[in-house]
């Protein structure tokens, strides 16, 4: 309390803007830094940022892992927003059950739970042998070591990120204004279009923007059930460090992806104050 009265609520937030200081802006600090130290010369220069854009290699494997992350999200949306839905409209227990389901994978380890999806999307997995059983194909599909086993592994985990932001904007919505609308003769799929769906968008901008942030620096999914046929940045990272010990490319690798999520979360942000901005004029 007297904290409170001696410096406000900037004495209360200190401890943790000093926190956040040390161990994010500090080490941001050091990577920059570290960026613009090329290995091969004492020198402060931007050779590495020139050799991410120019070397033929690193440009490329940075756009397909925005083509991941975007593919991720897509399949989170198609798959979360029905679900969501549902659990909007579903009683207490169902609601309780499904979301359940919803978060269970992040209560799991990784290791564990891409072991699972090895045993089930393998040749001799649950899925092609079922395919097979039934005579709808002849040899066992590639669903591993490949871009849909990467998609469906990372979906399964950060399907839960997408959800529950739309299943908090859709709980938010009156539903008397979806019943007005209905009772003027709209049908439910132009109440859905016109009414559930717009005022809905902030959870999915949120959603969506989460997924795709955090699918940008997903790691072990990708080598476990990429094998060695998907490659992201993060991955090239990593090589970077372990194994050529080059820390300064590596680093400028780093900051041209938190450059660009940067970019994702202030798209993002306006996104959602124009929406904001337009429910504003509407109402």
């Amino acid at each position: 309390m007297s904290v409170l009265k001696r410096f406000g609520w900037r004495g209360l937030i200190a401890p943790a803007l000093l926190l956040y200081a040390v161990v994010f802006f500090l080490p941001l600090g050091v990577l920059i830094g570290d960026s613009v130290r090329p290995s091969s010369s004492p020198a402060l220069s931007l050779q590495n940022y020139d050799a991410f854009f120019t070397d033929g290699i690193s440009l490329s494997i940075f756009l397909r892992t925005v083509r991941l992350a975007l593919f991720v999200t897509l399949a989170c949306l198609a798959l979360g927003y029905p679900l969501a839905l549902f659990m909007r409209r579903a009683g207490p227990g169902m609601r309780l059950v499904a979301l359940t389901i919803v978060v269970s994978p992040l209560l799991t380890s990784v290791i564990v739970r891409n072991v699972a999806w090895l045993l089930v999307l393998g040749r001799e997995g649950m899925v092609n042998a079922l395919l097979r059983e039934i005579g709808l194909i002849d040899a066992p599909l590639p669903l591993l070591y490949n871009t849909l086993g990467v998609v469906v592994g990372v979906t399964h985990v950060y399907l839960a990120f997408l959800v529950l932001p739309i299943f908090s904007s859709l709980l938010a919505i009156d539903p008397s204004v979806e019943q007005a609308a209905a009772s003027l003769g709209a049908s439910r799929f132009t109440v859905f279009r016109r009414v559930t769906l717009p005022l809905s968008m902030t959870g999915v901008i949120a959603g969506s923007t989460l997924v795709f942030v955090l699918t940008m620096g997903v790691y072990l999914t990708p080598v476990i059930m990429g094998g060695s046929f998907v490659t992201t940045l993060p991955m090239v990272m990593t090589d970077l460090v372990r194994t050529q010990f080059d820390f300064s490319r590596a680093a400028a690798f780093a900051v041209v992806l938190l450059a660009f999520i940067c970019a994702v979360l202030v798209i993002s942000g306006r996104a959602e104050k124009r929406i904001d901005a337009m429910r504003g004029e509407t109402s």
